[in-house]
């Protein structure tokens, strides 16, 4: 469990799925486009909560077992394409929670790793079939912010863009083996997929566009975490804070970062015991550091960033 509430403007992590609310609707249709298909895009605008939605939601409800045609043995391969898509791939298989277990050992697996991933659009199908994991463990390998990737295309190498991208639709094809393939991207990158052989008609196939959360939703996104522990959020407060960001779904991480910033507050003013039992956020706590306006004007760099 993590050790406070609110995660402020970055994306949560997987281990704060106890106080993140709001989406538990999105994640079973999640669940459910993963059931039907290994590659899963999901879409969205900038600062709707992808991220968190795979992190905080997809990946603790696949080790919960709510796939059950997968089993509940989850390992995770997590990255971003950047500006050397291959070889961040090649480290992001060799992690300790990927297939590093099996594959990490040797002195050269880095470099072999590499070395299968160029060979071709088989690779990363072929290291799969070469490290055998556990019976009944499935891999989720996680692009985050795929739309590096078109801006690698243009900038880059166009070869290895072009060769990123097969690795992972070819392996996703591959029913007898336990990898399932989830990409995040930007919705304005949509149209830039016609780039890649075969991603349009993947993304046709499994798409998520990630939906705003409704009223009652972010009413949950606010009070929840605070009643985690042990603390309340002022109806008044509540109400407040749903008419003031209105329904725009970028203003969900200014959101986060203005109910952290209560919360650090109030733990400053020495108004808790263990786990902020006795915490409880006002109004007047709201109007005191200036509320939505200000947050929005001392952060708009980063409240926009990719959560």
């Amino acid at each position: 469990m993590t050790d406070a509430p609110y995660a402020g403007l970055r994306p949560f992590h997987a281990d704060e799925i106890d106080v993140f609310f709001g989406r538990e609707s999105h994640i079973d249709q999640l669940l459910e486009k993963l059931d039907q298909s290994r590659f899963l895009g999901v879409v969205g605008t900038s600062g709707c909560g992808k991220s968190s939605l795979i992190k905080a939601g997809l990946i603790p409800a696949l080790q919960t077992g709510f796939l059950a045609r997968a089993g509940a043995r989850w390992r995770v391969a997590e990255m971003r394409p950047g500006d050397r898509p291959l070889e961040r791939l090649a480290d992001a298989l060799l992690a300790d929670s990927a297939l590093g277990p099996e594959r990490g050992g040797h002195p050269l697996a880095n470099a072999l790793t590499l070395a299968s991933l160029r060979r071709g659009p088989l690779g990363l199908a072929e290291i799969l079939t070469d490290t055998p994991l556990p019976e009944r463990t499935q891999l989720l390998l996680l692009v985050d912010q795929f739309e590096e990737i078109f801006r690698y295309h243009q900038h880059g190498d166009r070869d290895q863009a072009d060769a990123f991208v097969a690795l992972l639709l070819q392996a996703a094809t591959r029913t007898d083996l336990p990898i399932y393939v989830v990409i995040t991207m930007r919705s304005d990158f949509l149209g830039d997929c016609t780039i890649f052989d075969g991603l349009p008609e993947a993304l046709n196939e499994s798409q998520y566009l990630t939906p705003r959360l409704d009223r009652e939703q972010r009413r949950a996104a606010i009070v929840g975490p605070a009643s985690v522990f042990g603390g309340k959020v002022e109806p008044r407060l509540v109400n407040r804070l749903l008419n003031d960001m209105g329904d725009e779904p970028d203003q969900l991480p200014l959101m986060q970062h203005l109910m952290m910033r209560l919360w650090t507050e109030a733990h400053h003013a020495g108004t808790k015991t263990q786990h902020g039992q006795h915490i409880a956020l006002t109004v007047a706590d709201y109007e005191t550091v200036g509320g939505f306006a200000n947050a929005l004007s001392q952060h708009a760099d980063e409240a926009f960033a990719e959560l």
